[in-house]
């Protein structure tokens, strides 16, 4: 699995509703464990969460650049963890959890702890609980979750106290 490129990729798919419930589809493989199509998946996510068209095609894009998924003919996706062993998925996963090490020992634990709210309000959006769903909705609407929605918008998420992005990063 590929998981070069932007350090902070990864953490923005774990913080966000569409990449989260994208892996879910993605995990479930189309019912029969393989690819699922573009149109599967953008039905899915459409169904499930509160979302455009457009930001679950880019959200998959973005799984892509990142290498979480791969892309099949017609526009689908499979997940790029089949035929990973445990410790590969494991790597790509942490990579999640050394960004937000690396936000807290830079000083900014409030962009740490954002996220890790970011992160649960994720999971809980893609639940059918509408007590989780709620707590998510909270999270979005709070100071936290704003300032991890504008992270996200400006690119910052994931860089100490929002320092631009370096060249050719």
């Amino acid at each position: 699995m590929n998981v070069t490129g932007l350090a902070s990729a990864p953490l923005v798919i774990a913080t966000d509703p569409v990449g989260v419930y994208l892996l879910d589809l993605l995990a479930e493989g189309g019912g029969g464990g393989g690819a699922v199509s573009r149109e599967a998946l953008v039905t899915g996510a459409l169904d499930r969460l509160d979302t455009t068209e457009e930001a679950v095609t880019s959200r998959l894009a973005s799984m892509v650049d990142a290498g979480f998924a791969m892309r099949v003919e017609g526009g689908g996706a499979e997940p790029a963890w089949r035929g990973c062993t445990h410790d590969e998925l494991a790597a790509a996963f942490d990579s999640v959890v050394d960004v937000l090490r690396a936000l807290d020992e830079a000083g900014d634990s409030e962009q740490a702890t954002d996220a890790v709210a970011a992160i649960d309000a994720a999971w809980a959006t893609r639940s059918t609980a509408e007590a989780r769903r709620a707590v998510a909705e909270a999270f979005r609407l709070s100071p936290a979750g704003r300032r991890h929605a504008r992270r996200v918008a400006e690119g910052t998420l994931g860089l100490p106290f929002g320092h631009p992005r370096p060249e050719g990063v």
